[in-house]
């Protein structure tokens, strides 16, 4: 029989300026989606007071912060890493209950981030370095320089894996920092963020918490902001966009993906690869950007890799993400959970065959949270909502073509492009597929976000992105080339 666990005594966060924990005259509750009757915690309802105190406390400290040099940032940021390490056990369970995702998955999202992190302090010696550049007369060099104050704003699904890549981004570029946590998410975040910034100057990272209706136009808009760094749906990044119009603001868009997986005659489709497929299409429920959302299989293997995938799905378990066997949590709110429920609907409308699939732990638990069984869907036409829209939940179609030239135009007949994958025991071949996929990574024989590597860039085209996160070109998103060229006079060397 599933535990029950009793809830612990209910989490209250502040803000975090210029070093200070803030209270504020309003809170907002953070409930679990596995247990919506659950608060986990509640947070502050900052205003726009709050967030003109957090720049004004960004654009103090980013002066003297940005007069060290690289190494020595990333020095400052390795330390404060190090408590990133601390109470991984306390601070999952905690992100469980406010996310939803399974135990597994928050522990390891979290111990990921001091790992993947100092992946991107290795660059601090290669950024110290001055690029010089042939010149006429004289001498021309190139150096980078810190926008000044970068808004950082992270969704909910994986705020701290998402919120770091940009924080730590910004921060070893020279940056002051205000960041906006998802509020039906931020708990974690909030913590990780205090333990981390323990171990930097006051002001150099701030935290305002809110509703994005009553403090996004302010922090988007502040006259004294240079940079936004933004992950999430592209209807919030078009008015994003639009506010950092007003006074030419940078902007680094990591936005929503409907990644097409293409499966070829050629592909091996034993035990390790299915499973690889499920985790990367149900990982989160399916609540990933970068997840599988759209199978195209060879029609001669179909039959097979339906009967496998359809095995490996039936193998989830699904409830309460604190429960060990969990492998399935809930979606992450009712609105969330309607749409998803709008989506299989329209499928069945449209024609589609749909299963639903996994075991559920606990009925009585299953029917009062958010929850979804995985759901497989075949013999839908292209137009239909759950192929053509980023469905964000447990459901994915699987789709058969007869050649390349059919699976490469399919899959690229949408506004989005993120990422994608090519299954195939020949890698030349599927490379040849990958280059004609319009997304901003492919990967082959793998997918999502335990595929990605870290030392490379990553981010989307067309409508899923603008800019790139990790490796060198992320760090370099938050800075600006500045370019020095002195005149010499060739024959005397004078000015």
């Amino acid at each position: 029989m599933p535990s029950h666990p009793t809830s612990p005594q209910t989490i209250v966060e502040h803000m975090l300026i210029d070093g200070k924990r803030v209270e504020g005259n309003d809170r907002l509750e953070v409930r679990n989606p596995a247990r919506p009757s659950e608060i986990v915690g509640t947070i502050v309802r900052g205003t726009p007071a709050h967030v003109e105190a957090a720049v004004a406390a960004a654009k103090r400290a980013q002066p003297q912060w940005a007069a060290l040099s690289f190494r020595r940032r990333a020095a400052l940021l390795e330390r404060g890493l190090r408590r990133l390490e601390e109470d991984l056990e306390q601070r999952a369970a905690i992100f469980v209950r406010e996310n939803g995702k399974p135990l597994a998955q928050a522990r390891g999202e979290l111990q990921s981030v001091p790992v993947r992190q100092r992946q991107a302090l290795g660059f601090a010696e290669q950024l110290d370095e001055v690029q010089h550049v042939p010149a006429q007369n004289g001498f021309t060099f190139v150096t980078g320089r810190p926008y000044g104050v970068v808004v950082s704003i992270v969704p909910w699904n994986s705020p701290d894996v998402l919120a770091f890549t940009q924080v730590v981004a910004a921060l070893l570029a020279g940056n002051g920092v205000v960041l906006k946590p998802p509020e039906s998410c931020p708990l974690t975040l909030i913590d990780s963020i205090r333990r981390f910034s323990a171990e930097l100057p006051a002001g150099i990272v701030n935290i305002v918490t809110g509703l994005p209706g009553e403090i996004g136009d302010v922090l988007t808009t502040h006259p004294d902001v240079a940079k936004l760094g933004f992950t999430g749906s592209i209807p919030a990044a078009r008015h994003i966009m639009a506010n950092a119009a007003q006074t030419i603001k940078g902007v680094t868009l990591e936005l929503g993906g409907n990644d097409p997986a293409i499966v070829l005659e050629d592909a091996v489709l034993d035990e390790a690869v299915v499973s690889r497929m499920t985790n990367a299409t149900f990982m989160m429920s399916g609540q990933v950007c970068m997840a599988a959302k759209r199978f195209y299989v060879h029609e001669s293997r179909a039959d097979e890799f339906l009967a496998k995938f359809r095995k490996s799905i039936d193998s989830l378990v699904v409830g309460n993400g604190l429960e060990p066997s969990v492998t399935l949590g809930p979606v992450h709110s009712q609105a969330g959970l309607a749409r998803a429920r709008e989506l299989v609907d329209d499928a069945v409308r449209r024609g589609g065959h749909v299963e639903a699939l996994g075991r559920i732990l606990d009925r009585g638990i299953y029917d009062e949270g958010y929850f979804m069984q995985p759901t497989l869907v075949t013999n839908l036409p292209d137009d239909a909502r759950l192929v053509q829209e980023e469905q964000f939940c447990p459901a994915i179609p699987v789709a058969t073509f007869s050649d390349d030239e059919e699976a490469i135009r399919r899959a690229n007949s949408t506004i989005f492009g993120l990422g994608g994958s090519v299954w195939s025991k020949n890698t030349k071949h599927a490379t040849d597929v990958a280059l004609q996929l319009e997304s901003g990574q492919v990967w082959i024989n793998s997918h999502g976000v335990l595929a990605i590597n870290h030392l490379a860039p990553y981010g989307g085209v067309k409508q899923s992105g603008i800019g790139r996160k990790s490796g060198l070109q992320g760090i370099l998103e938050y800075l600006h080339s500045q370019t020095i060229t002195s005149y010499e006079d060739a024959a005397t060397g004078a000015p």
